[in-house]
């Protein structure tokens, strides 16, 4: 169990939470991959991106040091399988959020949407029940898919025409359009991805102890 951690002042804060907003994105996409290429999703990676998605705020959780591990690696310029296409995705869904947040009426459906898919989790008494898990993939085919820049998926199709698993890379593409907006409205940008990286490197150092 890690520490209770020193208050931090708002640019900490702020620090903070967009190392938090890489790791889930990096975790997130990272998962894709995973599904796309090789049928594979670790469950409990699969699980926090979902308790992520419904959280009610993105608090900074030492749950997704895997995500953490593979963004330092990644920006130290060291080798991380499916590195290309984790950047590619990433950099993807950052620019797709940042368009869907203009978008009102979409924002709007989402939101809608979410508070339906909140009230089936109730009935279910499952977060990650298979009908709960879809209505989030719907949603996400429903809303932000209709968007550019599109996410292109590219893996096995054996893998990809199937159903479990076209909808969890739905679900954990959304986790990752809400980390990139956490990542946004915490000040970050093109600028701090190229230019703050040491900065950034410690931050998810912070998440879980990374050597």
């Amino acid at each position: 169990m890690r520490d209770e951690q020193p208050s931090l002042n708002p640019k900490q804060q702020r620090e903070q939470q967009r190392a938090f907003a890489i790791a889930v994105l990096t975790q997130a996409v990272s998962l894709v991959e995973s599904i796309a290429q090789e049928g594979k999703c670790d469950l409990p990676q699969f699980t926090t991106c979902m308790d992520f998605l419904f959280a009610r705020d993105s608090t900074y959780k030492p749950s997704f040091y895997t995500g953490a591990i593979k963004a330092k690696r990644i920006l130290q310029g060291q080798e991380v399988r499916y590195a290309k296409p984790i950047l590619l995705h990433s950099t993807t869904l950052l620019a797709l959020e940042k368009k869907i947040s203009r978008q009102k009426q979409c924002l709007q459906t989402i939101a809608e949407g979410m508070q339906r898919i909140e009230k089936q989790m109730q009935y279910f008494n499952d977060p990650y029940h298979s009908n709960i898990i879809a209505a989030v993939a719907n949603l996400y085919g429903e809303t932000i898919s209709h968007y550019k820049p599109r996410v292109i998926i590219r893996g096995k199709p054996e893998y990809l025409k199937q159903t479990q698993h076209t909808e969890r890379i739905r679900c954990l593409l959304f986790a990752g359009i809400r980390a990139a907006w956490v990542w946004r409205s915490n000040g970050g940008n093109t600028f701090r991805l190229l230019f703050g990286r040491q900065a950034l490197i410690c931050e998810l150092e912070k998440i879980r102890l990374i050597t």
